[in-house]
């Protein structure tokens, strides 16, 4: 849930689900419980996101963020379930009457 606004932080909510059901036992990759990269659409301008403090194995993962300006964003969440490196990939478009997540995706 949530979304970006541009040049204010903004808290996104991620949700890491599998077959619909929540996954609660994510394990740390590189020293996180989840990694999330913003590229946005036309000049592929780059955020990287470590989780908010206090996050923990599942389901939700907490960011907070600052887009740089509106556009498209393409975000790219990375984690690690059963040892297993994945990624879930949302599309977020900031501005007024945008910024909800697009493709919530489980694994």
């Amino acid at each position: 849930t949530g979304g970006l606004t541009p040049n204010t932080a903004t808290e996104l909510k991620l949700k890491v689900t599998r077959a619909g059901r929540p996954v609660t036992d994510l394990q740390p990759y590189l020293g996180a419980y989840g990694h999330l990269v913003a590229l946005r659409s036309g000049d592929l301008a780059y955020l990287h996101v470590h989780p908010n403090a206090g996050t923990g194995s599942g389901p939700g993962i907490s960011f907070t963020a600052t887009a740089p300006s509106e556009g498209t964003y393409r975000l790219f969440l990375d984690f690690k379930h059963e040892g297993q490196v994945r990624t879930a990939a949302f599309t977020v478009t900031t501005g007024a009457g945008h910024g909800e997540a697009e493709g919530g995706h489980g694994h």
